[in-house]
């Protein structure tokens, strides 16, 4: 394996035999041979579950890299066996480097150890010698911030407590290659926004991360590859912001569908908002506002949209105050997003937008409540343009328009997604000519500065 590659996956499946009684798993342990002896062909007596089916991939030394997908999708399998503590059905594994890797809560962990005597035996098994542990004990203790409990039984730990503990160890320990699969998910607000900082810090060092999460967001912001498996397969493999929308899409289409089954607003709510009134659908030219359609721009968001399809959106625009189209946007700038709807049925619904940056995550955006307009309802053919006026305080670089229309299922909690379009505009910000700006949007602080008197004891 080139010296270049972390780990390398090849051809790797996980089959499991599934019994449905115990009396079945000891004829097959049994009747084969027996068959066999009397010339008779054999019989299986159980059904075969293939947790994984012929995964490959590369993930190179200092690359982070996020699987995503659902519960039962192969994700913890996959990992086990890169770690080595399961063996693969057939293909193999490679890996060059020290793993640390947080897998199960608690495993590896002897529950009658003391927390002291664990980080020993854990940072042991990593690799560490007596005197490098003694050295790095206090900064192990101090991330995982639990205290007098350091010296107690683990079997008295939380589950939070065990996996500070764990991550701490395997943190401190400085592997060449870690792998995580959503145990910071147990650890509270404080712990998991130290977790990150610390996996960032060794990203920069160069160690490889193998990051299992359904925290999209985190994905995105953290991993610049991603692997999607779906029913043991990889669906997808890319850059980590393309990856995580795929499953976005995956998981908001199956939403519909199940919606579908189900009504979606509770009666009377279409009828109580079905008089839209005066001057609700707003146009910033009264009398002149036409639907726009677009055969290039349909063409260009079909890989990107998706939903149920009652409305659709027909055009977007990102225009200056001038209403003339825009892709370059200066800092704090003031523009217009225009959204045209054609409608296909009667529901009640709001159009919305999100600005995404480069690596799609979402950093702000509005609706239809979040500026206290009732929800629209549409009628059979029925056309409507939408409107919204906002500065755009961003950090210079690329930013993407995602727009869509929605439809209530519980009001202000859940939606159906009707019409979604990723990237319905692609538009660069400009740098803040007064001074440049370290963080994604700018929000214009107050400053107060006073000199205080000394005190004179």
């Amino acid at each position: 394996m080139s010296s270049e590659i972390a780990i390398r996956v090849q051809n790797i499946s996980k089959c499991y035999q599934i019994y449905d009684t115990p009396r079945d798993r000891l004829k097959q342990f049994v009747m084969p041979r027996l068959r066999r002896m009397m010339g008779k062909s054999s019989k299986q007596y159980f059904d075969e579950f293939w947790a994984l089916k012929d995964i490959s991939f590369e993930i190179k030394k200092g690359e982070t890299v996020g699987i995503i997908g659902r519960n039962g999708s192969g994700k913890s399998t996959l990992l086990q066996m890169i770690c080595g503590t399961l063996n693969p059905t057939s293909g193999a594994v490679q890996t060059n480097g020290r793993i640390a890797a947080l897998l199960e809560l608690g495993s590896g962990f002897n529950p009658e150890f003391t927390g002291r005597e664990n980080v020993y035996m854990n940072a042991a098994l990593l690799g560490l010698g007596q005197e490098e542990i003694d050295a790095r004990f206090d900064d192990i203790a101090a991330f995982a911030d639990i205290g007098n409990f350091i010296e107690q039984p683990v079997k008295t730990y939380s589950s939070g407590m065990f996996v500070r503990l764990a991550f701490a160890v395997n943190i401190i320990s400085e592997p060449d290659i870690m792998i995580v699969d959503e145990a910071l998910a147990v650890g509270d607000m404080n712990f998991q926004a130290k977790c990150m900082t610390a996996l960032t810090r060794i990203q920069e060092s160069g160690s490889t991360i193998l990051f299992v999460s359904h925290d999209v967001g985190a994905v995105k912001s953290l991993c610049s590859r991603g692997v999607y498996l779906e029913h043991g397969k990889v669906k997808a493999i890319g850059k980590a912001p393309d990856v995580a929308e795929q499953y976005i899409r995956t998981m908001r289409e199956e939403m519909n569908a199940e919606i579908s089954r189900f009504s979606r607003v509770s009666p009377g709510f279409v009828a109580e908002h079905k008089k839209i009134e005066e001057g609700a659908v707003q146009t910033s030219e009264k009398g002149s506002a036409v639907l726009k359609r677009s055969e290039e721009f349909d063409k260009r968001v079909a890989a990107f949209r998706y939903g149920s399809g009652e409305a659709r959106i027909s055009y977007v625009e990102l225009l200056n105050m001038s209403n003339e189209p825009i892709q370059l946007v200066e800092f704090n700038q003031e523009v217009k997003i225009r959204i045209h709807v054609e409608s296909s049925s009667e529901q009640s619904i709001s159009v919305n937008f999100n600005i995404c940056d480069d690596k799609k995550v979402n950093l702000t955006g509005c609706g239809f409540t979040q500026v206290g307009q009732e929800f629209l309802t549409t009628e059979i053919g029925g056309q409507y343009l939408v409107e919204y006026t906002l500065r755009l305080p961003l950090q210079e670089g690329s930013y993407a328009l995602r727009t869509q229309i929605t439809s209530p299922i519980v009001r202000g909690e859940t939606a159906e997604f009707v019409d979604v379009i990723e990237n319905a505009v692609v538009f660069q910000m400009e740098r803040w000519k007064r001074v440049r700006i370290w963080s994604k949007i700018h929000l214009f602080p107050t400053l107060n500065l006073k000199r205080l008197p000394e005190n004179i004891n």
